[in-house]
């Protein structure tokens, strides 16, 4: 796992006084990972525009620009004069360089947008939406440095954003990188070192970005074995039958034991599936939410999740269900896996305020965060372009997820798999830490169109990873 910053100044610092480096050396190193990134782009009749702001961030470009004049053509265009001291300085390196300046936008094959980065403190002024928008429309390769424009350093997204191909960012990844609205505008995420490795300039924080190689599938080493080994995931069945066999062909293929669906009716299921009315008594977890419809037998419900000691997946409808607030109050191990509209049901019931889903999608972390404190007990998922993982007050950030995943019953699928992983001996922040990858990472596996896929799908991807 990276570590993820929600600001990078105090790392900066640090390397000042603790390494001995300074703003100039950081910056030297900056712009010279910005130039490599532009270079691989560029063949030699090819174009890069710097386009640089009045502060740091466009000194960055001034110095990428530096290092390729002569070499590569490049040229600068600063809409608007350089501010600090590091700007005024490499400005006039770069032109006593030749690094050409223009006084326009020009039309180019690669566009660097060197304007803000992490140091906009403010929502851009309209001649500088206007200038993003116009680079927006160019067709070259869109280079961000350290970040797009329009991300304010409090976390907040200006109106307009520069639409990057790829992202070098400083030091260390950004928070704000990983918001849901920027997840088709930050392209390719890379980190340049700023002076040092990336193990010394880092410092231990609460967020964190999952790689795929961390991937820890149940696999089966143990030849003494049977099926009870990998034990029993119980799952209730709703009016909407679908969502509980989706749910329990997950928990199956992700390596369950035993997969028992739960329910007065009979249906017809695969046949790898069990069906009962009563829950079997060497249960390992219940997986519970997906397909129940309003009103249900609350009664029945209680009493299958609360009076047992067994810990519980729950999703969909339960979200919405005053049920919640016992579930929550009996200190039971819980796994929440709700998309926005449904966290923001939890929210209200358990922190008795009504928040939107769209303040939820402007403040994901800071709402699951805070979350994961208040109920140190549950391991919270809040799905999404970039899906969350919160738990104590720590975040793990999925970004693997494709849109080929936007599919009624994908969610099903993965409380399933989240479920057969708890009952396999999984904790429950591994559990769902390691299904989450899984979920996303099998819907790669297959190559077949984004728009055809199905949450089926997902459980064939599963046979590959």
């Amino acid at each position: 796992m990276h570590y993820i910053y929600e600001e990078t100044q105090t790392l900066d610092e640090r390397a000042y006084t603790t390494f001995g480096l300074n703003p100039e050396i950081l910056m030297e190193h900056a712009g010279s990972a910005l130039a490599k990134a532009v270079k691989k782009k560029l063949t030699c009749q090819q174009k890069a525009l710097f386009v640089c702001g009045v502060g740091n961030n466009g000194a960055d470009g001034m110095v990428a620009a530096r290092l390729l004049h002569g070499a590569n053509n490049v040229s600068l265009y600063l809409p608007f004069p350089p501010k600090s001291s590091l700007a005024k300085l490499q400005l006039k390196r770069a032109m006593q360089a030749g690094v050409p300046i223009v006084e326009n936008l020009i039309d180019a094959d690669v566009y660097v947008d060197a304007l803000f980065g992490a140091g906009l403190n403010r929502p851009l002024d309209g001649f500088t939406c206007n200038l993003i928008d116009a680079l927006n429309a160019k067709e070259g390769y869109k280079i961000a440095c350290d970040m797009p424009s329009g991300i304010v350093n409090d976390l907040s997204l200006s109106s307009t954003i520069f639409n990057a191909h790829e992202t070098i960012t400083m030091g260390a990844l950004k928070l704000c990188l990983f918001h849901d609205a920027l997840k088709d505008s930050v392209g390719k995420i890379k980190v340049a070192p700023l002076g040092l490795s990336r193990n010394l300039y880092a410092l231990p924080s609460p967020f964190y970005l999952l790689q795929k190689n961390e991937l820890k599938l149940p696999l089966r080493t143990k030849k003494n074995c049977n099926k009870g080994t990998f034990g029993h995931v119980a799952i209730v069945q709703g009016n909407k039958e679908g969502a509980a066999l989706l749910a329990g062909m997950g928990a199956f293929h992700f390596g369950a034991g035993l997969v028992t669906l739960l329910g007065e009716r009979k249906r017809k299921t695969p046949p790898y599936l069990i069906q009962a009315s009563t829950l079997p008594k060497k249960s390992s977890v219940i997986v519970a939410g997906m397909g129940l419809e309003m009103p249900f037998d609350t009664v029945w419900l209680r009493h299958l999740l609360l009076e047992n000691t067994l810990p519980l997946v729950i999703d969909a409808s339960l979200c919405h269900h005053e049920l919640m607030l016992e579930l929550l109050a009996s200190k039971k191990p819980l796994v929440l896996t709700p998309h926005p509209k449904e966290f923001s049901s939890i929210w209200h019931f358990t922190c008795n305020e009504k928040v939107s889903v769209e303040q939820i999608q402007a403040n994901r972390f800071f709402y699951a965060k805070t979350f994961s404190k208040r109920f140190p007990h549950i391991t919270l998922l809040l799905k999404g372009a970039n899906t969350i993982i919160a738990h104590q007050g720590e975040l793990y950030i999925n970004t693997y997820g494709t849109p080929a995943l936007a599919k009624g019953g994908s969610g099903d699928v993965l409380a399933g798999m989240i479920g057969a992983l708890i009952a396999q001996g999984y904790s429950l922040k591994e559990a769902t830490i390691h299904a989450s990858l899984a979920h996303a990472l099998a819907s790669k596996k297959l190559t077949c169109n984004t728009f055809a896929f199905t949450p089926i799908d997902i459980c064939k991807g599963l046979k590959c990873l």
